[in-house]
């Protein structure tokens, strides 16, 4: 989609309500500005929340606290990304 300045200036609703890329274009010399990306209103769902139900039947763990460790590891790693093992 492509829109020049004064139309998103007169209607700035057009962002919030954006489903695709958007294009902010210069009328005369016909050149884009600016891009703008919709806003994913969806969240990422937490491997906790994702595997939430479906070990309901239960797991075997031999070593809990080995168990533990890696899935905390694990949830730390998505949520603050990987860090620097030194």
């Amino acid at each position: 989609m492509t829109i020049g300045v004064s139309e998103l200036q007169k209607n700035i609703s057009i962002i919030r309500n954006l489903k695709e890329r958007l294009y902010v274009v210069d009328k005369k010399t016909n050149e884009i500005l600016a891009t703008i990306l919709p806003h994913k209103k969806e969240k990422k769902k937490s491997l906790t929340e994702q595997l939430a139900g479906s070990m309901a039947n239960g797991i075997v763990v031999k070593d809990i606290d080995k168990a533990y460790h890696e899935v905390k590891e694990k949830e730390l790693i998505e949520k603050y990304g990987r860090f620097n093992e030194e």
